[in-house]
């Protein structure tokens, strides 16, 4: 007699439990579908987390899932997963006392002396570009010399806080 497979063998069904507390359903799935069932239900704890970060006001810096993989039947299956996340959130300062309004105002004020510092950078620099122009006769280097300038021209009027160093290595496409 010939031994056939049966395929409540080779590819049984799994039956899943959820940690207390956590959404979603407890479905079973077959081996062969196992990773795929896992992954996804990990994946929307992932969402979950970055919900709830979103809502709270933080960033989620770090996610990772972990999937705990054994041999059922004739197939490599998920058996079990975990999923983390690493959020960071902004520390809440207490407004109530005298010290923080001392920093608050001395934050205020080195915040205007930064916007001033580099509306002046830029203003030396759109003033070195005008003077590159002048002397400048290759069409090429006119080109990005006048697209620089443009940049610079816009960062300039928005009173950006952007450092000169960051703004001056951003390619802007002003051409329509």
């Amino acid at each position: 007699m010939i031994d056939s497979i049966k395929p409540e063998y080779f590819n049984p069904y799994l039956g899943y439990k959820l940690d207390p507390g956590e959404p979603g359903l407890a479905n079973s799935s077959p081996a062969s579908l196992s990773i795929l069932r896992v992954a996804a239900h990990e994946a929307g704890n992932i969402n979950q987390f970055k919900s709830q970060a979103l809502k709270k006001g933080g960033i989620v810096i770090y996610t990772d899932i972990d999937l705990n993989l054994k041999k059922r039947g004739g197939f490599l299956a998920a058996v079990g997963g975990k999923s983390k996340a690493v959020i960071l959130y902004r520390k809440e300062i207490d407004k109530s006392s005298s010290q923080d309004s001392i920093y608050e105002s001395q934050n205020t004020e080195k915040n205007a002396n930064e916007k001033v510092d580099v509306r002046l950078r830029i203003e030396k620099e759109i003033q070195k570009i005008t003077n590159e122009l002048r002397a400048e006769t290759d069409p090429e280097k006119i080109k990005k010399l006048l697209n620089t300038l443009r940049s610079l021209e816009i960062f300039k009027s928005n009173s950006s806080s952007l450092d000169l160093e960051f703004v001056l290595g951003l390619t802007l496409d002003l051409t329509v």
